[in-house]
C-alpha cells in the first residue's frame, strides 16, 4: 500500500511540474533577447517600448483581434493615470518594436498634449523624447493586413507614459 501511495504521488507531482513548464514556456517572453513570436488569434500583440536598457510599460487600449472581437476603451492620458511613468533623458532615443511575425504593416504614434493628438513620426521604429522636463503620453496603434494587403487581419493599440527628467 505505502509503495502504491508512494507511486501515485511520483505521478501527481510529475503531472503538475510538467503542467507548471508548460504553463511557464507557453507565454510569450517578450525579452530584448527573445525570437519573434508568431501572431495567434487568441493573444493581442502588444509592442516592446524601451528608452535604451529601459523598458517601457505599455497599457492595452483598443482593439479588434481574431477570436477575441473587438473592444473600446478611453483613450489618451485616461488609459494611464495612475500609472508611474518612467525616466528618460532629455532626447533619448525611445524604440518601439513589435516581437511577433508577421510585423504590423502600419504603426501610428500620438502624443497627447492638454486636449491636442500630435503624430509622431517614425525613423527606424524610433523617435526622439522631448528635450524639456515633463510628464509625457503616447498612444500606439499598428495594423496588420493580409499578404496581398487587401484585408484586415487585426489592430491594436496601447498606451504609456514617460517623465522626462
Amino acid at each position: 500500500m505505502y509503495r502504491w501511495l508512494k507511486l501515485c504521488i511520483f505521478i501527481i507531482t510529475g503531472v503538475l511540474v510538467a503542467g507548471g513548464l508548460a504553463l511557464n514556456t507557453g507565454g510569450e517572453d517578450r525579452s530584448a533577447k527573445s525570437s519573434p513570436v508568431e501572431i495567434s488569434e487568441v493573444s493581442i500583440p502588444l509592442p516592446r517600448v524601451a528608452s535604451g536598457d529601459t523598458e517601457i510599460p505599455v497599457v492595452q487600449s483598443s482593439y479588434c483581434w481574431g477570436t477575441l472581437g473587438c473592444a473600446d476603451y478611453v483613450g489618451g492620458k485616461a488609459m494611464v493615470e495612475g500609472t508611474a511613468a518612467v525616466a528618460v533623458s532629455p532626447g533619448s532615443s525611445i524604440h518601439i518594436s513589435f516581437d511577433y511575425i508577421p510585423v504590423p504593416a502600419q504603426v501610428n504614434v500620438q502624443q497627447y498634449q492638454d486636449n491636442e493628438i500630435i503624430d509622431i513620426p517614425l525613423g527606424d521604429g524610433s523617435f526622439i523624447a522631448p528635450k524639456e522636463s515633463g510628464i509625457y503620453y503616447y498612444g500606439i496603434s499598428a495594423y496588420w493586413k493580409s499578404e496581398d494587403g487587401k484585408y484586415s487581419i487585426g489592430d491594436t493599440s496601447s498606451v504609456f507614459v514617460i517623465e522626462v527628467v
